[in-house]
Formats: structure tokens, sequence, C-alpha cells
């Protein structure tokens, strides 16, 4: 019996640990919060939710009031779920908790009604330490409840390292959208990275193309080019695109690692639509946006892709704002909206987060005074809703910090 001591004092440790953690849960009153209307209609926000933090725990403010997510939850189930950040991953673990045992690359998942995909790589902390070259591929059919799995070998070198950027796909053929690129040092940056589109044959279990989509070709010293892949709103979901940004900056003659080299001047930008299915790259042609991509304000300036849309966001304090809607299937600029935020920027300060859906404009500033939220109408670029995040009571400090707006 002596050997099982150890095991006898952590099962009572356990159970009391647990019955501390709801003892306290249940004790712990939380402050209320809410999205009080200054103008407009409040319908305009009941599909909005502004996630934020109070004392490390997450909160959802609505207009209705506030909820914490952790008190709908037991404590097995946070443990288990805390690695799920996109609210997509959670509804799938609720489902198919035994396909999703182990991944967590949200970029490495597909869904759709047929089935869930999945591509795993060794990828760890350390990136001075070699990567593997062999993905893992996952795929569950929904009709039959059935999972397969095999290996694949990715053409890499040693000193490479390798990024699941997006899977997708359509009936017994996988694509897969990796970035690669030469490590240079623990903490440098994929500045260099190509961009490779793989295509799978789910029957065969192999490879069947490697295809290099995009990557920087100067050689002008005095011109620097970056790449970087623009992320899809539905992360998981079908997509027949891939979006790139290519920025080229004028360097001013310092190393590239030092502070100055951030005040490098854009000399030229452009926005890549590479399809996923029929393996075409084109350039965006649109005077609009190529104006936009050169003459705003990097730091007040976002690019969103959206179902089959683009949507391009500059919010100015001292002129118009402006949002480009730009169709990718049918290759044209839809709606270019100037929207007039400048009182109530100077009032609440620039916003921060923002998010695009319903044909609204979704805005969240965190300046001057307390929390402000703004919705505006992208067909006429009014403002349609004015608000405030303030509480309901007088339990707990005013003090949150804001992670997202979500729309439903």
């Amino acid at each position: 019996m002596k050997r099982y001591w150890i095991l006898a004092l952590l099962i009572p440790f356990t159970a009391l640990s647990i019955s501390i953690y709801y003892v306290t849960a249940a004790e712990d009153v939380k402050p209320d919060y809410y999205l009080k209307t200054l103008g407009g209609e409040e319908k305009e926000a009941l599909p909005m939710t502004v996630q934020a933090r109070y004392e490390n725990e997450r909160v959802d403010i609505q207009t209705n009031g506030s909820s914490y997510p952790s008190e709908q939850q037991s404590y097995m189930k946070r443990l288990d779920s805390s690695f799920y950040y996109l609210e997509e991953l959670g509804g799938l673990l609720e489902e198919h908790r035994s396909f999703l045992r182990g991944k967590r690359n949200v970029n490495a998942f597909f869904e759709d009604e047929k089935g869930i995909a999945y591509v795993g790589f060794e990828t760890g902390f350390d990136l001075d330490k070699i990567q593997y070259d062999l993905l893992d591929i996952s795929f569950y059919q929904k009709g039959t409840k059935k999972s397969e799995s095999f290996q694949v070998k990715v053409q890499k070198n040693k000193d490479e390292y390798v990024s699941i950027l997006d899977v997708q796909v359509k009936e017994r053929t996988m694509k897969l959208m990796i970035s690669q690129y030469q490590q240079s040092g623990k903490y440098s940056t994929p500045n260099n990275s190509e961009y490779y589109m793989y295509t799978l044959d789910l029957d065969k279990k192999s490879i069947v193309e490697k295809k290099l989509v995009a990557a920087v070709t100067t050689q002008d010293k005095s011109i620097r080019t970056v790449i970087t892949n623009i992320w899809s709103s539905g992360l998981i979901k079908p997509s027949n695109y891939a979006i790139f940004d290519r920025t080229s900056y004028q360097l001013n003659g310092t190393k590239e690692d030092t502070a100055e080299a951030k005040n490098q001047v854009i000399v030229n930008r452009d926005i890549l639509v590479y399809d996923i299915w029929n393996g075409q790259m084109t350039t965006i042609q649109s005077d609009p946006v190529h104006d936009m991509l050169i003459k705003g304000n990097p730091e007040n300036l976002s690019i969103r892709y959206i179902g089959d849309d683009l949507f391009l966001t500059l919010l100015s304090e001292s002129s118009e704002s402006r949002v480009l809607q730009y169709q990718l299937v049918e290759n044209k600029l839809k709606h270019d909206v100037k929207l007039t935020l400048q009182d109530w920027q100077t009032e609440w300060g620039r916003a921060h987060n923002t998010q695009i859906a319903n044909n609204r404009l979704y805005m969240l500033a965190l300046g001057r005074k307390d929390p402000g939220v703004v919705i505006a109408d992208l067909d006429t670029g009014k403002i349609v809703y004015q608000g405030v995040i303030e509480k309901k009571d007088e339990l707990g400090s005013n003090r949150l910090s804001f992670e997202n707006i979500s729309v439903r």
C-alpha cells in the first residue's frame, strides 16, 4: 500500500482544489457593463459584442449587459477549451472532440458541410532547432463519421522554417498554402518569405504539385520589398483566393535592424490575388485602391478579406475617413464611401478596433473618455449608432482591457 501513498494524497487535494474553485466562483460578484446608446437606433448595435478582460477574465459586453463566459463552463471544460480562442473552433470542439484532440493551430483547419481537415506540423517554440519536414494530414468525413490520416514530406532545407497559412479542400483535392523562409537567428523575422501552394490528392495520399506563388525578386539594394499574407475573416471556411500585400520601401542607407529603418518611404504598394483553384495570380488594377495604398498612413490603414470581397479602411482624425470595397469575383471596385468621423474621433479618440459586417463598419475607440462605439452605414457613409461602455453598478474597477469586436 505504501507505493500508493502519493495517489492517496493527490486525490483529496485535487477534489479540494476544484471545490475551492467552485466556492470562489460562486462568491465572486463581478461588475456588470453594458453598451449605452447615445445616438441612433439601439437595434443597430444588437449584433455587436465588445470582448474585453476584467482582472484577466474575459467579459462580453452588449447593449443589455455583460456576461462572463467562464461562469457558464465547468473547471475541466475551461482547461480543455483554453487553447481554442477562435469561436468556430470552440463549436467544433463540442461536436468533434475526438478528432480535434491535440490539434491547436487555427490556420491549419478547414471545415465545410462535408468534413473537417487539419494539417499538423512540428513547429515548437525554439526556432534554433531543426524543423521536421513531415506534414500530418487528417480528414474527418461528417457523413460517414470516419477519419483518415497520412503523412507527406515537404521540400525544405534544414535551415528553412515553414508555417501553415491556409488549408482548402474541394472533393478529394487539398490545397495547402505555406510560407517558407531561411531562419537566420532565433529572433529573426520572415521578411524573405516565399509562399508555396501544395496540391494533395487525398485518395492517393500524396503531393501532386508544389508551386511557388509569391516571392521577392528585386535585386535593387536601395529598395526593400516585403510580401505579407492577408488573412481571410472566415479562417477555417471555404475560400477561393489567397491575398498578398506587396510593399516596396526606399531604404535610407542605414542597417535594416536599426530604429531609423522604420522611417522608410513607401515607393510602391499593391495587392496580389491568387485564385487557389485555377492557379492564376493577378494584381488589382484600380486607381482608388492604389492611391489609398500609396498615400494612406499605414498605421491608419487596414485591409480585410471578407467573403469574396476586399475592404480597405482608412481612418483619419484630420480629414475624411474612407472605405473601399473591391469585388474579387467581378474584379471591380464596388463601393468608395467617405465617412465623416472627425467630430466623433475628436471627442472619443481614434478607433483602435474595427469590424466590417452586415454592410456596416463597427468601431471602438479607447481614447479620451470612456470607451466609445460608433457604427457607420457603408452605403451612405452616415453614422447610424453611437454608444459608450458604462457600468450598471458600482462594483469593481472601471479599467478594462479590450481585445476585439465580434458581430454576428
